[in-house]
């Protein structure tokens, strides 16, 4: 799990980093029943994103925007919901096989 996130920091553009971290939250609340393959709950802010990120917070509202004007995903009123998982997956290069500790993850 540190070589993914060391890889996110270092080699991943924006767009990317947050698409990976989407995901990655989004696979790992489904470990817990928490979350779907369609989407999750998310009361994060942009603020609490730029700092897991690195990015500041105009660049994840414009990084948000974009992925939503691209129709990948879309995070209104603390919901993530996946609109193109798959597009989603190649633009991050996600393999979520890394997470596996318990069972079956979103393919």
């Amino acid at each position: 799990m540190v070589v993914e996130h060391l890889v996110g920091i270092g080699r991943r553009d924006a767009d990317a980093r947050m698409a990976h971290f989407l995901l990655e939250l989004g696979s790992r609340l489904v470990l817990v029943g928490l979350g779907e393959s369609t989407g999750y709950d998310c009361p994060l802010t942009q603020y609490h994103l730029a700092d897991a990120l690195g990015l500041s917070a105009v660049h994840v509202n414009r990084t948000l925007r974009q992925l939503r004007e691209r129709g990948l995903v879309t995070f209104r009123q603390g919901r993530v919901s996946f609109d193109d998982r798959e597009g989603l997956m190649d633009l991050a290069g996600f393999d979520p096989a890394y997470l596996d500790q318990t069972g079956p993850l979103l393919k």
